[in-house]
């Protein structure tokens, strides 16, 4: 059964407490979005701590980032939101996190590569870093778009995490793994030269991840 806005904005303010409670954001860092229908979307306020936003704060727009109905500023990271949700039907909700492992990654290296089954299974391939652009830009957006390709999620140079799903509750738990993955990855680091799945590997977790898709 899909919810409605209410029950959508209630489940974002459910979603923003718990992505503290997880150490996946701090502060008013990050932001979440979820699609209403196939051209809006609610998103979640400007400079607002999660513990603060109400009902009312949560921002309803267009594709192009309009303001259809709230009173308070859209997260300044609309534009990347609009653009997945423009380029990929798939996705129904999006939340950007600034987890501490993921900012520690998206700071040194270019892409995670699949050493781990979750890195396929619920990332959909390599966990890649996009080119870094200003907060906000359409550049940031156009960059994104590059590296995410159909995965789940993507980092941010210097910035943080992406993530996606087809609803709220799946994008938080691809938070949950993305920060996970991006842990393991440091401290496998520290020990050596990560092992890299075979590709039966690879082409295992793979149909896994599009057979997820279809559910």
């Amino acid at each position: 059964m899909e919810m409605d806005i209410d029950e959508l904005k209630e489940k974002i303010i459910e979603v923003g407490i718990q992505l503290l409670k997880e150490n996946l954001t701090h502060g008013t860092c990050g932001n979440i979005s979820c699609r209403v229908d196939k051209e809006k979307i609610l998103i979640t306020p400007s400079s607002l701590p999660y513990g603060d936003i109400k009902p009312d704060d949560i921002l309803l727009v267009n594709l192009d980032g309009e303001v259809l109905e709230g009173k308070r500023n859209p997260s300044v990271e609309t534009p990347f939101h609009t653009a997945i949700y423009k380029n990929r039907d798939d996705v129904k909700a999006i939340i950007h996190t600034h987890s501490q492992y993921a900012l520690a990654v998206s700071s040194v290296v270019d892409s995670i590569p699949v050493f781990l089954d979750e890195i396929f299974s619920h990332i959909g391939g390599e966990l890649t870093v996009s080119r870094y652009a200003l907060p906000g830009s359409d550049e940031l957006a156009e960059n994104l778009l590059n590296v995410l390709g159909d995965k789940n999620a993507a980092l941010l140079s210097n910035h943080g995490a992406v993530c996606c799903g087809k609803n709220l509750d799946e994008a938080f738990e691809v938070a949950r793994v993305v920060e996970q993955i991006c842990k393991i990855f440091i401290l496998s680091s520290c020990l050596g030269k990560t092992k890299v799945l075979p590709e039966e590997g690879r082409e295992y977790q793979r149909a896994m991840f599009e057979m997820k898709k279809e559910f």
